[in-house]
């Protein structure tokens, strides 16, 4: 049986990014690009059910982490390995940029130091414009995950 304290602490998590990239997204375009080991996948899976909830619709497509992916979907900074990228998007096809609220999610389950704390970009540019993800996901803590990162601009969005 699952410990309810981390399936609650999974669910808040889930909640705390799904209403970060809602806000974030409003008037736009989606494209979020979810890194993680295969035994996460289904967090993209669980996000863009959420996403749903909240009134954005959207879908949810493995991608090929290559940079020569023809379709464009995802970053190039993932590595293959046992990574899965999942691309999250809604809306129809922007004209520009600055019509399209890029998120690069990464989800780990290792205790590691990689977060992009020390960049300072905190612009609602590209994803391209900065490097690392927009949001760290850790399933290493014993409690459940945590967000490790977020940044600025995703975690208290501008207030229209």
């Amino acid at each position: 049986m699952a410990d309810l304290s981390k399936l609650a602490r999974e669910r808040a998590t889930l909640a705390t990014v799904a209403d970060a990239i809602v806000a974030a997204a409003v008037g736009k375009e989606l494209h979020v690009d979810v890194a993680c080991p295969d035994s996460q996948a289904a967090f993209a899976g669980h996000l863009t059910r959420a996403l749903h909830a909240r009134g954005r619709a959207c879908r949810c497509l493995a991608a090929n982490p290559s940079p020569s992916t023809p379709t464009g979907l995802c970053s190039a900074r993932y590595e293959a390995g046992d990574q899965t990228v999942m691309v999250i998007t809604s809306g129809t096809h922007a004209l520009s940029d600055a019509e399209v609220c890029r998120v690069s999610i990464h989800v780990t389950t290792e205790n590691s130091t990689t977060t992009a704390t020390s960049r300072s970009d905190t612009s609602g540019g590209p994803m391209e414009d900065h490097h690392g993800p927009d949001i760290v996901i850790d399933y290493h803590d014993p409690c459940g995950p945590k967000i490790r990162h977020m940044l600025p601009r995703l975690a208290s969005p501008a207030k229209g």
